[in-house]
């Protein structure tokens, strides 16, 4: 006798014949292997699959939670047609009453994971708790199951696995149903995704119920195993969810199905010896054939369309390509041409504007001073502006040259704070020079480039600080043979997207244009492309508008 059961049940053996590897036996229906066998099988490849898909997803879990229940009390339910013995039906038929809840309570885990893409929370996760936890803590009484009946082979079910189970299932089939309806309120977009969801979900459930409380209330339970069938009918709902919504961002998801069902399916019939049920099966997977085959050929055909449509723009976005290579060709080689011949005029401009301001032409009068500077400033700035179009140029059509010699990185740098100090102090602003150093500091590189480089950055901090400090910090790591030179500035700082873009051509700053609108977006971009040419990078940091930033040359040591 089974531990398991009441002390009262004494299970005894049924007029049957012995079956074979516990489902197998000449007395059980046919279409009973038809309704297990190939649901079991499909159920479990679904979950598994998209479990092996995304192992931390929630949905995903959900569902296989959910295919995994299901195939159990499959399981059970085929060991239950095919047994003679009282004590393997009762455990078995005990063992539905446990998982039998699980079912209902995975399918809500799943539809609060496809649509809110989160559990229920602690408060609803408590209450399902509440309302499961009586089910398998009776089921060892006779208030789930308190006698055998030999003569129909059948367990007679206590008021607990009548009322209390049942009730437990129909509370959360209009649970999932509110919840689908609140949703779709809420979620107008996603509505359509929803019912459809929400359908296959309460037409498996809600057929499964329907079976098992007939078979609960008549003890015919040749009809309970009819509601098994709405898995497929789930599959197929669930499949035309992910091919049009993309559900778990499966590829080939309904073939997969397809293709497996099939399989499943025709396995089952090596079982079926009785020829009018054989048909009838036959005329099933008929059925399933012709739905499933037109779904994927509809998914196949639009598959074909929309590839031959991107075929054709493929080639016109080639042909297209071309042309832009050669016209970007062409302005790179005007760019540059132009700029060799404007650069020349305007330092012949900034260097006679210079000697006249000096005096070496004569005193001038204190009302030309101005003037002059004005000038000589705006001279320097195209110039420095051409010399930026032209570094571009340079970089893309890889006609950039680079002296490589070793100096000391550290020196070079002081150097270029002691030259822009003064440029510092005339806008209120402290310019502070420290060092953090194991090691010499030498690098190797292009001096006059590494210079630009740090000049563009310190200039930059300059020019969008309004108030406070920029403090150039160098230091190194000699474990990874690498030389840091940071640039920290007080000023108007950046948001997260400029920090993504800061480095592109003609990019600046949200706040940029209202602090200096003089600027062409191009400096950093060169000094990124010089830096990385020479065997570092630059990154930016800055935690948001009005709090500063951080700019980091990174550069390869000499040991």
């Amino acid at each position: 006798m089974n531990t398991f059961l009441p002390s009262n049940i004494y299970p005894g053996f049924c007029d049957l014949p012995d079956p074979s590897w516990l489902v197998f036996s000449d007395t059980v229906p046919g279409m009973v292997y038809f309704s297990h066998l190939p649901i079991a099988l499909i159920i479990l490849f679904l979950g598994t699959y998209i479990l092996y898909k995304n192992f931390n997803g929630l949905p995903n879990r959900s569902l296989f939670l959910l295919t995994l229940c299901y195939a159990t009390w499959v399981i059970l339910d085929s060991i239950f047609w095919a047994s003679n013995r009282g004590d393997v039906i009762t455990f078995v038929w005990s063992m539905q009453i446990i998982v039998e809840p699980l079912i209902y309570i995975c399918a809500l885990y799943l539809m609060y994971g496809l649509i809110k893409g989160k559990d229920p929370g602690f408060a609803r996760n408590l209450l399902i708790t509440i309302l499961y936890l009586p089910v398998p803590l009776f089921v060892p009484s006779k208030l789930m199951l308190y006698a055998f009946d030999e003569a129909t082979c059948l367990s007679l079910e206590g008021p607990l696995a009548t009322y209390y189970t049942y009730g437990i299932e129909v509370v959360i089939l209009i649970w999932i149903i509110i919840f689908a309806i609140r949703e779709s309120i809420i979620q107008p977009v996603r509505k359509d995704e929803i019912r459809i969801l929400t359908l296959g979900i309460v037409c498996l459930l809600l057929m499964f119920s329907i079976g098992n409380i007939l078979g609960s209330a008549t003890g015919d339970w040749e009809f309970a195993h009819i509601g098994l069938f709405t898995m497929p009918i789930f599959l197929s709902i669930f499949a035309y969810s992910i091919i049009k919504f993309e559900t778990f961002k499966i590829k080939l998801f309904n073939t997969l199905v397809f293709v497996f069902a099939l399989i499943a399916l025709n396995f089952s019939t090596l079982f079926i010896t009785d020829i009018s049920t054989f048909r009838s099966i036959a005329f099933i997977i008929l059925v399933f054939v012709c739905v499933f085959g037109i779904l994927i050929i509809r998914s196949t055909s639009r598959e074909i369309k929309q590839r031959e449509e991107i075929e054709t723009l493929v080639a016109k976005l080639e042909k297209a390509n071309e042309r832009l290579k050669q016209v970007d060709k062409l302005k790179s080689e005007f760019v540059s041409i132009a700029s060799h011949q404007l650069r020349s005029p305007l330092t012949s401009i900034a260097g006679y504007a210079s000697l006249l301001r000096e005096g070496n032409f004569g005193v001038l009068p204190t009302k030309m001073k101005e003037p002059i500077e004005r000038i000589e400033h705006s001279a320097r700035f195209m110039a420095e502006s051409i010399e930026d179009y032209l570094n571009v140029s340079r970089i893309e059509s890889g006609n950039m040259k680079y002296h490589l010699t070793d100096f000391n990185l550290r020196e070079e740098t002081e150097k270029l704070c002691n030259d822009l100090r003064s440029e510092a102090l005339r806008k209120g602003l402290i310019l502070l020079f420290r060092t953090d150093l194991n090691s010499k500091g030498v690098v190797n590189g292009d001096l006059g480039k590494i210079q630009q480089v740090i000049h563009n950055l310190i200039n930059n901090a300059i020019k969008y600080s309004q108030r406070g400090s920029i403090t150039v910090y160098i230091r190194d790591d000699v474990k990874m043979k690498l030389i840091y030179v940071e640039v920290i500035d007080t000023g108007i700082g950046m948001t997260r997207s400029t920090l993504h873009s800061i480095f592109q051509k003609f990019e600046r700053g949200d706040e940029a244009n209202n602090v200096n609108v003089a600027g062409t977006g191009l400096g950093l971009f060169v000094a990124l492309k010089m830096s990385e040419a020479m065997g570092g990078t630059i990154t930016a940091h800055s935690k948001g508008e009005g709090e500063g930033s951080r700019f980091v040359v990174e550069l390869p040591l000499v040991m």
